[in-house]
């Protein structure tokens, strides 16, 4: 079952820039646990500089908890479904972070 959490969430980071994409597409899991693809615009921002990409990044954390219902932990329900949306919206934000794959945008990402 983590395994299908993983690649929802990876799935759903691959929707989040589909610019084209939906902005919602919901993905149901075994545990009950509702991913949705979020779309994130970000030709606004010049993503050589450091301010763009840590607007970019607050974009996408916002996009990964939306995506993985982490906004919502108060009604999750049990302390699984709780681990389960804070792997998922960690897993997403990584992966949303290498798919747009800029220096600036990493580097915030890691610390």
């Amino acid at each position: 079952m983590k395994e299908s959490i993983l690649v929802k969430s990876l799935i759903t980071a691959a929707a989040i820039f589909a610019i084209s994409a939906p902005a919602a597409a919901a993905l149901g899991t075994d545990k009950g646990l509702e991913v949705n693809a979020v779309r994130v615009s970000y030709a606004d921002l010049n993503l050589e500089n450091e301010a763009g990409a840590r607007v970019l990044y607050s974009r996408l954390q916002r996009a990964s908890k939306r995506a993985c219902g982490v906004e919502s932990y108060k009604n999750a329900g049990s302390i699984g479904i709780k681990t389960d949306m804070q792997r998922c919206y960690q897993s997403t934000l990584t992966a949303s972070v290498e798919k747009i794959d800029r220096e600036k945008l990493t580097k915030i990402h890691e610390g």
